[in-house]
């Protein structure tokens, strides 16, 4: 099955094309029908892994294989991928307990991720229910500081592009996800060159202006200190709030801010 048309972009009109109603809409149009079984009134009970066009044949697979599609679709055609996911939801059984362990697979991750985008709280109760079960949920606190989801597999470290999945359904919620897909990401000033793993952030987010910062240590050691910077964020002056000892200057290349190793919230603000 031709899969790269689902990776584009919602709306290509903020880039000044219509590369999406060219290619996408034709393409989906085809797809839906001939590889997705979306053009009848009940769910599809198939889907289309791979077709090759020379044998005219298809290679079909069971239809829960189409969470990982509704995935990739549910920005750019909200009712068909509601229909792929209801479909695969039911043949994969995640409408329901399911049996213990899972087996390592992205496909529950993604499938988290769209219950919270579509407010769905029965499936995604049986989801956390069997992740937090199965995946190892694990603070790594004493080599990274990481969090980490171990996946039952007895790895040194964690499968990256499934950890990928699980992280994104933490940062889900209703609607989230079409909007990030609907749209570039608005430029913004960056913070760059923490000190990992000695320094992580679990907050970094502007707000009205003002840069929200979350500092996490592996160990507090207040008597030490570490520098990160921001860059892009404009003329100073600006001033920082913080623990005791925390400074921000001003330099060529952007903002210098120096604090402690505690555990803390900061605030950067112009002056």
């Amino acid at each position: 099955m031709a899969g790269a048309g689902l990776g584009l972009r919602l709306h290509d009109n903020r880039h000044g094309t219509d590369l999406h109603t060219r290619a996408f809409d034709p393409w989906w149009a085809h797809a839906r029908r001939a590889y997705l079984g979306l053009d009848g009134a009940q769910l599809p009970e198939t889907t289309t892994l791979y077709y090759d066009p020379i044998l005219d044949v298809h290679h079909r697979l069971p239809v829960s294989f189409n969470l990982t599609t509704a995935f990739y679709a549910a920005p750019q055609v909200p009712d068909d991928a509601r229909r792929l996911f209801d479909a695969g939801a039911r043949s994969a059984g995640i409408d329901r307990p399911l049996r213990l362990p899972l087996r390592a697979a992205r496909v529950y991750g993604s499938s988290l991720l769209l219950t919270r985008e579509w407010g769905l709280p029965d499936i995604e109760a049986n989801l956390v229910e069997a992740i937090e079960a199965s995946y190892q949920p694990t603070w790594d606190r004493e080599r990274l500081g990481e969090f980490t989801w171990g996946l039952g597999l007895d790895e040194e470290h964690p499968r990256g592009q499934f950890n990928a999945f699980l992280a994104a359904a933490e940062a889900a919620g209703p609607g989230r996800w079409a909007r990030l897909s609907a749209a570039p990401l608005e430029r913004c000033p960056q913070v760059v060159g923490v000190d990992f793993p000695r320094l992580a952030l679990r907050r970094a987010e502007w707000v009205d202006g003002v840069l929200h910062l979350r500092s996490a240590p592996l160990t507090d050691r207040p008597q030490e200190r570490t520098v990160f910077r921001v860059i892009g964020a404009g003329p100073g002056p600006w001033q920082i709030v913080g623990p005791e000892g925390v400074e921000v200057r001003s330099d060529h290349a952007g903002l210098a801010i120096e604090t402690p190793l505690v555990e803390a919230e900061l605030e950067l603000r112009p002056a």
